[in-house]
Protein backbone atom coordinates (compact mmCIF):
# COMPACT_ATOMS: atom_id res chain seq x y z
CA UNK A 1 0.00 0.00 0.00
CA UNK A 2 1.33 3.26 -0.54
CA UNK A 3 -1.12 6.21 0.60
CA UNK A 4 -0.19 9.35 -0.71
CA UNK A 5 -0.65 13.30 -1.58
CA UNK A 6 -2.89 13.86 -4.28
CA UNK A 7 -0.53 16.39 -5.31
CA UNK A 8 2.30 13.90 -5.74
CA UNK A 9 0.11 11.28 -8.36
CA UNK A 10 -0.84 14.47 -10.24
CA UNK A 11 3.10 15.14 -10.82
CA UNK A 12 3.27 11.45 -11.86
CA UNK A 13 0.25 11.76 -14.00
CA UNK A 14 1.39 14.87 -16.00
CA UNK A 15 4.99 13.32 -16.70
CA UNK A 16 3.55 9.91 -17.86
CA UNK A 17 0.98 11.53 -20.08
CA UNK A 18 -1.92 10.18 -18.00
CA UNK A 19 -5.13 11.38 -15.82
CA UNK A 20 -5.68 10.00 -11.93
CA UNK A 21 -9.15 8.87 -11.83
CA UNK A 22 -10.88 10.05 -9.14
CA UNK A 23 -13.91 7.75 -7.99
CA UNK A 24 -16.53 9.18 -5.29
CA UNK A 25 -17.09 6.21 -2.30
CA UNK A 26 -18.93 5.98 0.87
CA UNK A 27 -18.67 2.73 2.27
CA UNK A 28 -16.59 -0.60 2.63
CA UNK A 29 -18.22 -2.05 -0.86
CA UNK A 30 -17.51 1.29 -2.89
CA UNK A 31 -13.98 1.39 -0.87
CA UNK A 32 -13.20 -2.31 -1.83
CA UNK A 33 -14.18 -1.99 -5.56
CA UNK A 34 -12.07 1.00 -6.48
CA UNK A 35 -9.42 -0.68 -4.51
CA UNK A 36 -9.24 -4.08 -6.27
CA UNK A 37 -9.67 -2.63 -9.91
CA UNK A 38 -6.97 -0.41 -8.97
CA UNK A 39 -4.56 -3.29 -8.08
CA UNK A 40 -5.73 -5.55 -10.88
CA UNK A 41 -5.07 -3.03 -13.41
CA UNK A 42 -1.79 -1.26 -11.90
CA UNK A 43 -3.24 2.05 -11.81
CA UNK A 44 -3.12 5.00 -9.35
CA UNK A 45 -6.48 6.28 -8.06
CA UNK A 46 -7.95 9.21 -5.50
CA UNK A 47 -10.70 7.80 -3.24
CA UNK A 48 -13.00 10.51 -2.66
CA UNK A 49 -16.18 11.41 -0.69
CA UNK A 50 -18.28 14.38 -1.16
CA UNK A 51 -18.14 16.41 2.54
CA UNK A 52 -21.81 15.02 3.08
CA UNK A 53 -20.76 11.05 2.28
CA UNK A 54 -17.37 11.54 4.61
CA UNK A 55 -19.82 13.10 7.37
CA UNK A 56 -22.18 10.00 6.44
CA UNK A 57 -19.64 7.95 8.80
CA UNK A 58 -17.00 10.28 9.58
CA UNK A 59 -13.59 11.54 7.86
CA UNK A 60 -12.06 9.15 10.43
CA UNK A 61 -14.09 6.13 9.81
CA UNK A 62 -13.49 7.02 5.79
CA UNK A 63 -9.97 7.01 5.86
CA UNK A 64 -9.29 4.03 8.41
CA UNK A 65 -11.69 1.41 6.07
CA UNK A 66 -9.29 2.64 3.11
CA UNK A 67 -6.07 1.93 4.79
CA UNK A 68 -7.31 -1.14 6.03
CA UNK A 69 -8.30 -2.63 2.74
CA UNK A 70 -5.45 -1.86 0.61
CA UNK A 71 -2.79 -2.55 3.52
CA UNK A 72 -2.46 -6.38 1.91
CA UNK A 73 -2.83 -4.80 -1.67
CA UNK A 74 -0.24 -3.07 -3.88
CA UNK A 75 -1.79 0.02 -4.85
CA UNK A 76 -0.78 3.78 -4.92
CA UNK A 77 -4.21 6.19 -3.63
CA UNK A 78 -4.65 9.17 -1.96
CA UNK A 79 -7.94 10.09 -0.35
CA UNK A 80 -9.67 13.36 -0.80
CA UNK A 81 -12.12 15.63 0.28
CA UNK A 82 -14.51 16.29 -2.60
CA UNK A 83 -16.67 19.96 -3.00
CA UNK A 84 -16.06 21.05 1.19
CA UNK A 85 -18.44 23.37 1.50
CA UNK A 86 -16.28 25.33 4.71
CA UNK A 87 -13.19 25.49 6.35
CA UNK A 88 -14.15 23.61 8.72
CA UNK A 89 -15.17 20.35 6.74
CA UNK A 90 -11.58 20.72 5.11
CA UNK A 91 -10.05 20.68 8.76
CA UNK A 92 -12.03 17.85 10.19
CA UNK A 93 -10.74 15.73 6.66
CA UNK A 94 -7.06 16.38 7.58
CA UNK A 95 -7.79 16.00 11.34
CA UNK A 96 -9.30 12.64 9.84
CA UNK A 97 -6.30 11.23 7.70
CA UNK A 98 -7.47 12.55 4.11
CA UNK A 99 -4.35 13.23 2.23
CA UNK A 100 -5.78 16.48 0.08
CA UNK A 101 -9.06 18.39 0.46
CA UNK A 102 -11.11 20.66 -1.63
CA UNK A 103 -12.75 23.96 -0.97
CA UNK A 104 -15.35 24.58 -2.88
CA UNK A 105 -16.16 28.59 -2.82
CA UNK A 106 -16.78 28.90 -6.97
CA UNK A 107 -20.28 29.82 -5.92
CA UNK A 108 -18.95 33.02 -3.90
CA UNK A 109 -17.41 36.18 -5.06
CA UNK A 110 -13.88 36.02 -6.38
CA UNK A 111 -12.35 38.05 -3.47
CA UNK A 112 -14.44 35.38 -0.66
CA UNK A 113 -13.64 32.67 -2.74
CA UNK A 114 -9.88 33.51 -2.74
CA UNK A 115 -9.79 35.02 1.00
CA UNK A 116 -11.72 31.36 1.94
CA UNK A 117 -9.02 28.86 0.12
CA UNK A 118 -5.94 30.82 1.58
CA UNK A 119 -6.86 30.15 4.99
CA UNK A 120 -6.91 26.35 3.98
CA UNK A 121 -4.27 26.57 2.36
CA UNK A 122 -1.99 27.61 5.34
CA UNK A 123 -3.91 25.01 7.14
CA UNK A 124 -2.81 22.28 4.71
CA UNK A 125 0.48 23.68 3.88
CA UNK A 126 1.40 22.57 7.90
CA UNK A 127 0.29 19.01 7.28
CA UNK A 128 1.02 18.19 4.25
CA UNK A 129 -2.10 18.08 2.38
CA UNK A 130 -2.84 19.01 -1.25
CA UNK A 131 -5.79 21.67 -1.82
CA UNK A 132 -7.79 21.92 -4.75
CA UNK A 133 -9.53 24.77 -5.35
CA UNK A 134 -12.50 25.76 -7.97
CA UNK A 135 -13.79 28.52 -10.34
CA UNK A 136 -16.58 28.48 -12.17
CA UNK A 137 -19.60 26.02 -11.68
CA UNK A 138 -19.66 22.72 -12.95
CA UNK A 139 -22.95 22.68 -15.03
CA UNK A 140 -26.11 23.98 -13.73
CA UNK A 141 -26.41 21.63 -10.38
CA UNK A 142 -24.22 20.45 -7.78
CA UNK A 143 -23.18 17.17 -7.33
CA UNK A 144 -25.73 16.36 -5.28
CA UNK A 145 -28.36 17.89 -7.70
CA UNK A 146 -29.32 20.86 -6.51
CA UNK A 147 -29.69 23.33 -9.02
CA UNK A 148 -27.23 26.66 -9.02
CA UNK A 149 -28.96 29.93 -9.44
CA UNK A 150 -25.18 31.63 -10.49
CA UNK A 151 -23.68 29.09 -13.11
CA UNK A 152 -21.11 30.52 -14.75
CA UNK A 153 -17.71 28.72 -17.07
CA UNK A 154 -14.56 29.88 -15.82
CA UNK A 155 -12.97 33.16 -16.65
CA UNK A 156 -9.24 32.26 -17.73
CA UNK A 157 -8.04 35.49 -16.15
CA UNK A 158 -10.01 35.12 -12.50
CA UNK A 159 -8.67 31.50 -12.94
CA UNK A 160 -4.58 33.01 -13.14
CA UNK A 161 -5.65 35.32 -10.08
CA UNK A 162 -7.05 32.79 -7.95
CA UNK A 163 -4.05 30.74 -8.20
CA UNK A 164 -1.64 33.10 -8.09
CA UNK A 165 -3.17 34.79 -4.58
CA UNK A 166 -4.14 31.47 -2.93
CA UNK A 167 -1.52 28.85 -3.68
CA UNK A 168 -3.62 25.80 -4.35
CA UNK A 169 -2.15 22.99 -5.87
CA UNK A 170 -4.60 22.49 -8.38
CA UNK A 171 -7.82 23.91 -9.70
CA UNK A 172 -11.02 22.41 -10.67
CA UNK A 173 -12.50 24.26 -14.18
CA UNK A 174 -15.47 24.46 -15.80
CA UNK A 175 -15.74 24.02 -19.51
CA UNK A 176 -18.70 22.57 -20.42
CA UNK A 177 -18.15 19.56 -17.83
CA UNK A 178 -21.32 19.08 -15.98
CA UNK A 179 -22.30 16.99 -12.60
CA UNK A 180 -24.74 13.48 -12.96
CA UNK A 181 -26.04 12.30 -16.32
CA UNK A 182 -25.73 14.75 -19.19
CA UNK A 183 -28.95 15.56 -20.55
CA UNK A 184 -27.32 17.08 -24.29
CA UNK A 185 -24.05 15.59 -25.79
CA UNK A 186 -21.35 17.18 -23.76
CA UNK A 187 -19.18 19.47 -25.58
CA UNK A 188 -16.25 20.49 -23.45
CA UNK A 189 -14.84 24.22 -24.58
CA UNK A 190 -11.21 23.33 -25.62
CA UNK A 191 -10.57 27.09 -26.91
CA UNK A 192 -11.35 28.00 -23.11
CA UNK A 193 -9.15 25.56 -21.55
CA UNK A 194 -6.42 26.40 -24.00
CA UNK A 195 -6.80 29.85 -22.51
CA UNK A 196 -6.40 28.79 -19.02
CA UNK A 197 -3.68 26.54 -19.23
CA UNK A 198 -1.75 29.43 -20.94
CA UNK A 199 -1.94 31.33 -17.99
CA UNK A 200 -2.26 28.69 -15.16
CA UNK A 201 0.73 26.61 -14.70
CA UNK A 202 -0.85 24.06 -11.86
CA UNK A 203 -2.58 20.94 -12.53
CA UNK A 204 -6.18 21.11 -13.85
CA UNK A 205 -9.34 19.09 -12.69
CA UNK A 206 -12.31 18.19 -14.57
CA UNK A 207 -15.14 17.33 -12.82
CA UNK A 208 -18.25 15.54 -14.17
CA UNK A 209 -16.48 13.00 -16.05
CA UNK A 210 -19.42 10.62 -16.04
CA UNK A 211 -20.61 10.26 -20.14
CA UNK A 212 -17.79 13.02 -21.64
CA UNK A 213 -16.61 10.68 -24.39
CA UNK A 214 -13.87 9.14 -24.54
CA UNK A 215 -12.06 11.44 -27.02
CA UNK A 216 -12.96 14.77 -25.64
CA UNK A 217 -11.86 12.95 -21.45
CA UNK A 218 -8.69 12.33 -23.62
CA UNK A 219 -8.28 15.33 -25.44
CA UNK A 220 -8.72 17.01 -22.00
CA UNK A 221 -5.62 15.24 -20.73
CA UNK A 222 -3.35 16.03 -23.19
CA UNK A 223 -4.36 19.70 -22.58
CA UNK A 224 -3.52 19.61 -19.20
CA UNK A 225 -5.97 17.87 -17.30
CA UNK A 226 -4.29 15.68 -14.45
CA UNK A 227 -7.46 14.41 -12.47
CA UNK A 228 -11.02 13.65 -13.52
CA UNK A 229 -13.88 13.13 -11.47
CA UNK A 230 -16.19 10.30 -11.75
CA UNK A 231 -19.29 9.41 -9.42
CA UNK A 232 -22.69 9.50 -10.96
CA UNK A 233 -21.52 6.25 -13.54
CA UNK A 234 -20.14 4.37 -10.30
CA UNK A 235 -23.44 4.96 -8.33
CA UNK A 236 -26.21 4.10 -10.93
CA UNK A 237 -24.22 0.87 -12.17
CA UNK A 238 -24.08 -0.10 -7.94
CA UNK A 239 -27.82 0.80 -7.21
CA UNK A 240 -29.48 -0.64 -10.97
CA UNK A 241 -27.55 -4.16 -10.36
CA UNK A 242 -29.00 -4.48 -6.57
CA UNK A 243 -32.20 -3.50 -7.89
CA UNK A 244 -32.19 -6.35 -10.58
CA UNK A 245 -30.74 -9.04 -8.50
CA UNK A 246 -33.37 -8.38 -5.81
CA UNK A 247 -36.20 -8.47 -8.54
CA UNK A 248 -34.90 -11.95 -9.31
CA UNK A 249 -34.11 -13.11 -5.70
CA UNK A 250 -36.78 -11.31 -3.61
CA UNK A 251 -36.21 -13.52 -0.91
CA UNK A 252 -32.60 -13.09 -0.41
CA UNK A 253 -31.67 -11.60 3.30
CA UNK A 254 -27.74 -12.21 2.65
CA UNK A 255 -26.60 -8.35 2.69
CA UNK A 256 -22.79 -8.92 2.11
CA UNK A 257 -24.00 -11.05 -1.10
CA UNK A 258 -26.45 -8.42 -2.28
CA UNK A 259 -23.68 -5.40 -1.85
CA UNK A 260 -21.30 -7.54 -3.25
CA UNK A 261 -23.40 -7.76 -6.67
CA UNK A 262 -23.42 -3.59 -6.68
CA UNK A 263 -19.73 -4.01 -6.29
CA UNK A 264 -18.82 -6.15 -8.69
CA UNK A 265 -21.22 -3.76 -11.41
CA UNK A 266 -19.37 -1.03 -10.06
CA UNK A 267 -16.20 -2.48 -10.56
CA UNK A 268 -16.34 -2.54 -14.69
CA UNK A 269 -17.27 0.88 -14.37
CA UNK A 270 -14.14 1.57 -12.33
CA UNK A 271 -12.40 -0.70 -14.79
CA UNK A 272 -13.17 1.64 -17.93
CA UNK A 273 -12.53 4.60 -16.61
CA UNK A 274 -9.24 3.57 -15.77
CA UNK A 275 -8.65 2.56 -19.58
CA UNK A 276 -10.30 5.79 -20.60
CA UNK A 277 -7.69 7.87 -18.07
CA UNK A 278 -4.84 6.23 -19.60
CA UNK A 279 -3.30 5.08 -16.18
CA UNK A 280 -3.51 1.45 -16.59
CA UNK A 281 -0.24 -0.51 -15.76
CA UNK A 282 1.96 2.23 -13.83
CA UNK A 283 3.16 -0.11 -11.33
Amino acid sequence: MELVTMKELMKEAILGGYAVPAFNVCNLETIQGVLEQAQEMGAPVILQAHWLEAYYSSPKAVAAMAKEIADNKKVRFAIHLDHGAAYEDTVRCMQGGFTSVMYDGSSLPLDDNISNLKKVVEMAAAVGVTVEGEIGTIGQTDELGNKLDNAYLTDPRDAKRLVDETGIDCLAVAVGNAHGFYLEDPKLDFTRLQEITELVKIPLVLHGGSGIPCDQIQKAIMMGIAKINFSTILRNAFIRSINDFMTANPDELGLMDILKVGKEAMKLQVKEVIEMCMCSGMY
